[in-house]
């Protein structure tokens, strides 16, 4: 088979991550196909090493130059598949389509390009729903926002979770977390959060944290502005809520092996990596049971109903306070995080295009 693929998200955080993972994972297990990766110019180095033909694509994404790019290309090529990693799949396409819609954060939530980001993100998710063979997405919470909006295709959407390289993110030995955090100047006992501090991911919670608990809080976002305009403009928070930089996954195991538990309070969310990271680093979490969240972390967290400020505070005391407590958490947490696998995932993904180009 020849396979296109989309890869000009694959420097982002959580898509970036998916998509840079399933590419490793079929390089190793050397699956039957050929692909051809469109990627933007600059991402070369993200790519795995002789792995695929590689096709730099000047469109920008979210533009209406991508959604024709991709066709000549696949056509000379005589391609027998395009995959997106996201819900913008192109029209005209010259061979059948796979997609993974991760999520409906767009259509749930006030998009950050207002009024007309929303009606796009809406009319670019059902496109896609239609015109694929297949739809991939991250959790049965997902799978079902998506036959709830489309009901007719609900038999074409599968489920294929992402999951962590516990090759990468695991325990690491104590003096090399408190090392990484004295170079960071993070306190030496802190509550830690990671992820983008969008409305649906809950930051409000962090403040309460470090207000009314008055526990430290680092947060590893690249949300600068949103950072400084929330969390920080109460001077009795200053030296209790700080913002690290982050550079590579050995810096964010570093940060999870150092920290004392991680809260993730989104009140949405398709998979939720952070939790599953955390977790196969061994340390304890502490988590909304919103959407999909309670599907990763089963057992193995201490759970919160978002909307319940005062049920997050009670659990995150709990948590920082009892040592057992965070000993039972971090054995249950390294066992969940086994139940996930790349390889696994990414044999499925496989297979489904295989069904999807022969169907």
């Amino acid at each position: 088979m020849i396979i296109g693929v989309d890869c000009r998200k694959i420097g982002n955080g959580g898509i970036g991550t998916y998509l840079r993972n399933l590419l490793a994972e079929w390089q190793r297990q050397d699956v039957p196909a050929k692909f051809l990766l469109f990627h933007a110019p600059g991402d070369e180095c993200l790519l795995p090493v002789n792995f695929g033909e590689r096709l730099p694509c000047a469109s920008p994404k979210y533009s209406l130059s991508e959604l024709f790019s991709f066709n000549r290309p696949l056509k000379e090529r005589r391609a027998d598949l395009f995959y997106s990693p996201h819900y913008t799949l192109p029209f005209g396409l010259p061979c059948p389509a796979v997609v993974t819609i991760h999520d409906l954060i767009h259509l749930k939530y006030k998009s950050r390009f207002g009024p007309l980001g929303k009606r796009y993100a809406k009319f670019m998710v059902g496109h896609a729903v239609k015109e694929s063979r297949i739809i991939l997405t991250d959790s049965e919470h997902s799978k079902s926002d998506i036959a709830a909006i489309s009901s007719s295709h609900a038999g074409k959407i599968r489920v294929a979770f992402p999951a962590v390289d516990r090759g990468i993110f695991k325990p690491c030995p104590r003096s090399e977390a408190q090392a990484f955090r004295r170079e960071k100047s993070l306190p030496g006992e802190f509550v830690l959060y990671v992820g983008a501090l969008k409305p649906h991911k809950n930051p409000a919670a962090l403040s309460a944290i470090a207000r009314e608990l008055g526990f430290p809080v680092v947060a590893a976002t690249r949300d600068l502005k949103t950072f400084e305009d929330l969390l920080t403009p109460d001077i009795k928070l200053n030296n209790l809520i700080n913002r690290v930089d982050i550079s590579g996954d050995r810096e964010l195991v570093l940060l999870y092996n150092a920290a004392r538990l991680l809260i993730h309070p989104a009140f949405y969310e398709g998979f939720g990596l952070p939790p599953l990271e955390a977790m196969a680093c061994g340390l304890p979490v502490v988590c909304s049971s919103a959407s999909s969240l309670p599907e990763v972390v089963g057992g193995a967290a201490l759970l919160f109903d978002p909307n319940d400020r005062r049920a997050m505070l009670e659990k995150v005391n709990q948590c920082w306070r009892e040592a057992e407590l965070r000993d039972i958490l971090k054995k249950r947490g390294l066992e969940r995080s086994e139940v996930f696998s790349w390889g696994e995932t990414a044999k499925k993904v496989f297979e489904l295009f295989v069904e999807a180009a022969g169907s």
